[in-house]
């Protein structure tokens, strides 16, 4: 009678000093099950809201249609590790639904892997083939994309443009800009023959004060073009080594092999202004600067068509071409273009 009596009793002694471990165990398995819990959802929330708000964008819906997409990598920036800014989304497909992209997306400005605040972008015209992965960069609170590019995936792609404002409004330029290169050659070819058929009547005319005037009016009008094509280089180049290039090829504003791209359009517009400036012809220094200028405009249109267009090698083609038709007349000058009304010697 006294053993079963002392056997519930340590039983049920047992079950007195185990349950406080069990409950503690219990209480703290449940507690770090609700708090993972929590944290895995909202960051999958998250990146799911981005990824909605990314293929409701129409450009890059229409490159992702039909290409089965998968969302292979995503990147939180931003915020806090708890409530990040935003995500950066990288989809890929296979290389045999490679695609060609001409679309205007905006593109951070910032020289940081991932963007940082304030976000500032701009429009560019991306144009580029064989691409097989996208990156876009959306913000979480509004759900606003704010980058889209191709990046390198199954295939590396081949990017044929890059333009921004004022030349990404005009894609029908920026992808066959040779439509121009006509122009300057039929241009080119009526002013040396008007140029030399004028240099040889030079000396038949009696000086005219009218003539003088349209002459001093003409050299006004080419140093202000001269001087503002000076500046827009400058602000090209800026724009351009300072924004965002995509893909790791070409080169760019930091590089020692770009400095003779950027530099060299602005000197031979320099030259131009010392020359116009001076009150002798110098008609073999006219003559050498349309050689170079016609040589230059054909390398950057070259350029374009072989490399990518961008609004630097687009901008040098169209300005160094109109410097060359405007060398090509003082190429052929048979006296002098003072800037004083005395009368100019007469050459025999």
């Amino acid at each position: 009678m006294r053993r079963p009596i002392l056997l519930c009793l340590s039983a049920a002694l047992a079950a007195l000093l185990l349950l406080p471990a069990t409950s503690a165990a219990s209480g703290g398995s449940s507690g770090g099950s609700s708090s993972g819990g929590a944290k895995q959802p909202a960051a999958d929330s998250g990146a799911n809201a981005a990824a909605a708000a990314a293929e409701a964008d129409p450009g890059v819906a229409a490159v992702l249609d039909g290409t089965g997409a998968t969302l292979a990598k995503t990147t939180p920036f931003g915020g806090s590790q708890a409530q990040p800014a935003g995500y950066r989304l990288e989809y890929q497909w296979p290389a045999s639904q490679a695609k060609d992209v001409n679309q205007v997306w905006p593109l951070q400005r910032s020289t940081s892997t991932l963007p940082e605040p304030p976000y500032a972008t701009t429009d560019y015209r991306i144009r580029a083939s064989d691409v097989t992965a996208l990156q876009v960069d959306v913000l979480t609170e509004s759900s606003e994309v704010i980058q889209v590019q191709p990046i390198d995936g199954d295939t590396d792609f081949v990017l044929q443009e890059q333009t921004w404002p004022p030349f990404s409004w005009f894609p029908w330029f920026t992808a066959n800009p040779w439509v121009v290169a006509p122009i300057f050659i039929v241009l080119a070819v009526v002013l040396i023959v008007r140029a030399w058929l004028r240099s040889r009547a030079w000396n038949r005319r009696l000086p005219s004060m009218t003539r003088h005037d349209r002459q001093f009016i003409g050299r006004v009008a080419i140093l202000l073009f001269l001087a503002a094509g000076f500046a827009w280089q400058l602000y090209e180049g800026w724009f351009a080594a300072t924004g965002p290039t995509v893909g790791s090829t070409g080169a760019t504003g930091g590089t020692l092999a770009a400095l003779p791209l950027l530099l060299i359009p602005p000197a031979l517009f320099i030259a131009g202004l010392i020359l116009e400036l001076g009150s002798s012809p110098r008609r073999g220094s006219w003559a050498l600067m349309v050689v170079l200028t016609g040589a230059a405009t054909a390398y950057e249109l070259a350029a374009a068509m072989t490399g990518a267009a961008t609004n630097l090698n687009l901008t040098y083609y169209l300005l160094l071409g109109v410097l060359c038709l405007i060398s090509i007349p003082r190429a052929f000058s048979a006296g002098k273009m003072g800037w004083s009304r005395g009368p100019t010697p007469r050459y025999g």
